[in-house]
């Protein structure tokens, strides 16, 4: 227990300055309408943007994103689902637009997931934090098989890679919902065109029996000097 506790200081106090780096949300965009949403960035940081219509017509929105001056760094015309990677030219509000406005109709679902990368921190403080944890753990190096920055690499590593796995399953999920709205859709169309099929085959079923012993009837009045005529 006491060689395992100094791994649990350097894990403790390796958390307390991680950052969540990694959004993501689901939202309905009306018909003939754009919704935008604003993402702080450092500057110089690599910023991705995945997007993807997951129901709602036919499955396509408009995308643009624009930077603190509202100078336009991207933009891309009725897409079904895309990826956006940019590196921000400096600290701001950045502006990210889905536009459904040439929709008259169809209400669109989006799923977008915003990625910073971890290129530098957004709190200056977290520098020296750091460094200020790095002169404790090298009192500790003398308790370890490995050094600090060794443990601090796998530690960094195994970060990047719970974030990217966690990224992945998102995305299969939103992928597997995609696939669900889109059957459900084309069962309602079904059972819709089935069923209207139907009526129109009884009412012209029901036409037809109609007209055809109508062609039958004699609706001619008989009087009693034609049935002696007759006879």
């Amino acid at each position: 227990m006491d060689r395992c506790f100094p791994y649990l200081l350097c894990l403790a106090g390796l958390l307390s300055f991680v950052v969540c780096s990694e959004i993501d949300l689901t939202v309905d965009i009306p018909a003939g309408r754009q919704e935008c949403f604003w993402q702080e960035l450092p500057a110089s940081t690599t910023c991705e943007i995945d997007y993807q219509v997951i129901d709602g017509g036919d499955m396509d929105i408009s995308v643009y994103v624009a930077g603190p001056e509202g100078r336009v760094i991207y933009m891309e015309q009725r897409k079904a689902e895309n990826v956006i990677k940019f590196t921000s030219e400096g600290k701001g509000d950045y502006k990210i637009c889905f536009d459904n406005s040439f929709s008259t109709f169809s209400n669109k679902v989006v799923f977008f997931e915003i990625f910073i990368e971890d290129g530098q921190s957004d709190d200056d403080d977290d520098e020296d934090h750091k460094l200020a944890m790095r002169e404790d753990y090298k009192a500790m190096e003398s308790q370890l098989d490995m050094t600090v920055e060794q443990f601090l690499g796998i530690l960094d590593r195994s970060k990047k890679n719970l974030e990217r796995s966690v990224q992945v399953q998102t995305l299969i999920r939103i992928h597997e919902a995609k696939d669900r709205n889109t059957q459900e859709a084309n069962f309602f169309r079904v059972n819709f065109f089935s069923c209207f099929q139907l009526a129109v085959m009884m009412v012209v079923g029901l036409g037809q029996v109609i007209m055809i012993r109508s062609l039958f009837q004699d609706r001619r009045s008989v009087s009693g000097a034609s049935l002696r005529a007759r006879t």
